[in-house]
């Protein structure tokens, strides 16, 4: 298994201001839009190596299971009969910004929900507190060292449990607030990627941020490296910070990098919902660090973020997922496109423009 998501599956409900009408039954949830960024760069027979977790309640719409089962990935269902499936409603305001509320109550996904074959992935993404993603850590950790240490293990898998997954951590948006950095930073020494967005990183650090100025930039350098910095001596974590339209800003120790959106120079008049972008960038991210997992440490996560990039691009050019076709003459489609494509089109690009800007 390549990535493995804890994120959640949810149904939304979408309400626009009028005259637009309302979207039902729309797929959402950081835990489909985290899989969907896998998957978009793992074709089949690869498509299998991406595990995620549905709860399907007594609700749960049959088209939905359909476009999940098209994706070939090992998405498991955990059939909920009792309870509806999780939904919530949504509201796009006059400014642009999107309400959001649980209509149910939600049911979370833990290691005890994985199965045998997703708790040996190479890669979990979490989205949640701080606390939380120390104990999921430790979860994962315990049950694969309980599978390995089984009489019954072979050697080859053994070895797949023994050896260190990458983490990425979404911290939860509504916990990105100065009462919450110091378990932040204590979070940060238990994974590989923390990423938060534009909004929620400078919430968590009490700070406004004006990237229209290029004293913006220069604060927001300062800020992560702060905190790469802060990091124990035995984790190597890098802080990815999502910036939307103005696309990402990687930093390492010793080493800023900062790419464009895919949509920022090419057709940005293709943005119709940005909802799900950062989960599906990560998603791209997780399979990028393994595609280049020969290159230096720094190339690593300079090539993830090109993956996680071009996935986000495909995910907000429409509502809910995009559209997968097969073509015997050109393997799939997303939204008419071919995922190889884009992903070379966008290395030419941003290396013929320097837009790759390293600081």
């Amino acid at each position: 298994m390549d990535l493995v998501t804890l994120g959640m599956f949810i149904i939304d409900e979408i309400h626009y201001q009028p005259p637009k009408q309302p979207d039902f039954d729309v797929m959402g949830g950081a835990g489909l839009y985290t899989a969907l960024g896998a998957r978009l760069l793992r074709p089949p027979p690869s498509s299998s190596k991406v595990g995620w977790v549905v709860h399907q309640g007594h609700d749960f719409p049959s088209h939905i299971k359909e476009i999940i089962n098209s994706w070939d990935t090992s998405c498991k269902f955990i059939e909920t009969p009792d309870r509806p499936t999780t939904r919530a409603w949504n509201r796009y305001e006059q400014d642009g910004y999107r309400s959001f509320k649980y209509v149910n109550k939600k049911v979370r996904v833990d290691e005890d929900c994985l199965t045998a074959e997703q708790l040996m992935s190479r890669t979990y993404h979490l989205i949640c507190s701080a606390e939380r993603c120390i104990n999921l850590v430790q979860g994962i950790k315990a049950k694969r060292k309980q599978m390995a240490e089984a009489n019954d293990t072979d050697d080859h898998t053994k070895q797949a449990l023994i050896d260190k997954p990458i983490y990425i951590w979404e911290p939860l948006p509504a916990l990105c607030k100065p009462s919450e950095f110091g378990g932040f930073l204590e979070a940060v020494k238990f994974v590989n990627v923390v990423s938060p967005n534009l909004e929620e990183f400078c919430s968590l650090l009490g700070i406004n941020l004006d990237l229209a100025q290029p004293c913006g930039w220069t604060s927001l350098r300062q800020s992560c490296k702060e905190i790469v910095e802060s990091r124990s001596e035995d984790t190597e974590t890098v802080l990815v910070v999502r910036l939307g339209e103005k696309g990402c800003y990687v930093a390492q120790p010793d080493r800023y990098l900062r790419l464009p959106a895919y949509h920022e120079q090419v057709a940005a008049s293709r943005v119709v919902d940005p909802t799900g972008g950062g989960n599906t960038f990560l998603g791209g991210f997780g399979i990028g660090l393994l595609q280049s997992a020969g290159s230096s440490r720094a190339a690593r996560f300079e090539e993830a973020a090109l993956y996680g990039t071009v996935a986000a691009s495909f995910a907000i050019e429409q509502v809910g997922v995009p559209i997968l076709d097969r073509a015997p003459s050109r393997g799939e489609l997303w939204n008419g496109e071919t995922v190889e494509r884009r992903l070379e089109e966008y290395r030419l690009r941003v290396k013929k423009k320097d837009d790759c800007a390293e600081e």
